[in-house]
C-alpha cells in the first residue's frame, strides 16, 4: 500500500484527467462524479467528445468548464486532450469507469516518493449478469499482469516525449503499444492497490463477437510492430489462467463461460484481422458505427 506523504497543499502537483467520449451519456456522470470525489484536491477535469449525437456534452458540461471536440478515435482525443492539459501528470480513464477514492492519491504518491514515470492501470468489473461475471473474472486474473495491463496514468512530459499514442491504432493496441515504447525507452512504470471499475461491461456474445470483430481488424499495425511481443499478449491461454487456476476450479461455470467467451473473441477477431490485412476500411466503419452507436460507450 502506498503511503502518502504530507506535501504542503499549495505544492501538489496538478493531475489532468482526460475522459473520452463518444455517445457516452449513460455513464459520463458516475465516471466524473468518481474524478470529483476524489480525495487527492488538485485536479483538472478534461472531456474530450467525439461529435456525440446524444446528451454527453451537456452532461459533461456539468462537471468541467474543459469539453473539446475531437475524433476520428479514441486516440486522436487522448492525444488533444493531453495538448491542452496543464498538469504534471495526466490520466486517461474512461467514460465508463468510475476511479477508487483515492486512485490519483497513490499515483501522484508512487511518482513522486518512488521515482515512477507512469502507473499501470487495473482494472475490476461491475458485475451485473453472467457475461459481465465472466468478464469480472477474467479482468481480475489480469490484476498485476506486466503483459496485459497498461499505464494510463503518466508524468505529461513523458508521454509527449514518446510522441504521445499511435493514432493509426485502435483500443487496446494504443495502449499496448505506448506501454511497449516507455519500457524501450527506459521509463518506469509503478503500481498501485486501487482500481477503476468498469461499470458498462458486456452483457451478450453478440456484443463480444461485435467488438473482438472490430478490435482485430485494427490490430494489424501493431501486431507488425511487434510481432513477438504481440504473440505472448494475445495468445488464447495466457499465463494469468495457468497463475490463478485456483480461481478457475472455484467457479467451474464462469470457467466453462470463459472458454465460450474465448472462442467467440478469437474467432471473431482472426477473422477481423483478415478484413484488417485487406483493409477493407468500409466494413470497419460499419462495426465502429454499431458499438458506438447512440446510447453505447467508448468501452476500455
Amino acid at each position: 500500500m502506498v503511503q502518502y506523504s504530507d506535501i504542503k497543499k499549495n505544492n501538489l502537483p496538478l493531475v489532468s484527467t482526460i475522459t473520452p467520449v463518444l455517445n457516452g451519456s449513460k455513464y459520463i456522470a458516475e465516471n466524473l462524479k468518481s474524478i470529483k470525489k476524489q480525495s487527492y484536491p488538485s485536479i483538472e477535469i478534461i472531456v474530450v467528445d467525439n461529435f456525440s449525437t446524444d446528451n454527453t456534452v451537456s452532461i459533461a458540461k456539468k462537471y468541467t468548464s474543459h469539453v473539446y471536440k475531437k475524433g476520428p478515435e479514441r486516440a486522436s482525443q487522448d492525444n488533444y486532450g493531453v495538448q491542452k492539459a496543464k498538469g504534471k501528470y495526466i490520466f486517461i480513464t474512461g467514460c465508463d469507469m468510475v476511479l477508487d477514492k483515492d486512485y490519483i492519491k497513490q499515483c501522484v504518491a508512487k511518482c513522486e516518493e518512488e521515482g515512477f514515470d507512469a502507473i499501470y492501470a487495473s482494472v475490476r468489473s461491475k458485475t451485473v449478469n453472467f457475461w459481465s461475471k465472466v468478464k469480472g473474472m477474467e479482468r481480475d486474473m489480469y490484476i498485476g499482469d506486466d503483459l496485459i495491463e497498461s499505464a494510463r496514468f503518466f508524468k505529461r512530459d513523458v508521454f509527449l516525449k514518446l510522441g504521445g499514442y499511435d493514432t493509426t491504432m485502435v483500443i487496446q493496441s494504443d495502449d499496448f503499444d505506448m506501454q511497449r515504447r516507455m519500457n524501450n525507452a527506459g521509463y518506469k512504470t509503478g503500481r498501485v492497490s486501487a482500481v477503476e471499475t468498469h461499470i458498462d461491461e458486456i452483457d451478450s456474445l453478440k456484443e463480444i463477437f461485435a467488438k473482438s470483430f472490430y478490435y482485430g481488424m485494427n490490430s494489424w499495425i501493431y501486431i507488425k510492430r511487434n510481432p513477438k511481443y504481440a504473440a505472448k499478449q494475445l495468445m488464447p491461454i495466457r499465463q494469468a489462467f495457468i497463475r490463478n487456476y485456483r480461481m478457475l476450479l472455484q467457479n467451474p461455470l464462469l470457467s466453462i463461460g470463459l472458454v465460450l467467451f474465448k472462442v467467440v473473441q478469437y474467432g471473431s477477431a482472426s477473422i477481423g484481422l483478415l478484413m484488417g490485412i485487406v483493409d477493407s476500411k468500409k466494413l470497419s466503419d460499419y462495426f465502429h458505427s454499431k458499438i458506438y452507436a447512440k446510447g453505447k460507450t467508448r468501452k476500455k
